[in-house]
């Protein structure tokens, strides 16, 4: 069995998640976007959101991690990683400051993962 590059590079485990979120790009904490997380790993996330958010390469963002079946939020913060735009979305690799925990991690897993897989229209 042959691994990507990409997969190699990885230590943590990812997961296919369908977790809401909300983004403030370079410490704009005053100016709030919604996202969605599709893919989630203690040390990172794949981010989308609406295509009128400006992020770059490199931008700090501060992140809260909406727990399923809660009205609670994990906090973060961390850097832009990557980015792509598809049709009317952006997708956006974070690297978290701060690695979640094994208990954030399950909780987040065991109640996000999604019932049908991620499709943007």
């Amino acid at each position: 069995m042959t691994t990507s590059s990409d997969e190699t590079k990885r230590i943590r485990q990812r997961f296919d998640v369908d977790l809401k979120a909300e983004l403030s790009l370079a410490g704009n904490k005053t100016h709030e976007h919604q996202c969605r997380i599709t893919n989630l790993s203690a040390s990172g996330a794949c981010l989308h959101f609406d295509a009128t958010t400006s992020c770059k390469l490199g931008m700090r963002v501060d992140i809260k991690i909406s727990i399923p079946e809660t009205i609670m939020h994990i906090p973060n913060s961390g850097e832009i990683m990557w980015v792509k735009q598809q049709r009317n979305e952006i997708h956006a690799g974070v690297r978290f400051k701060d690695v979640l925990s094994e208990i954030m991690m399950q909780r987040l897993v065991k109640n996000g993962v999604p019932k049908t897989p991620y499709n943007p229209q």
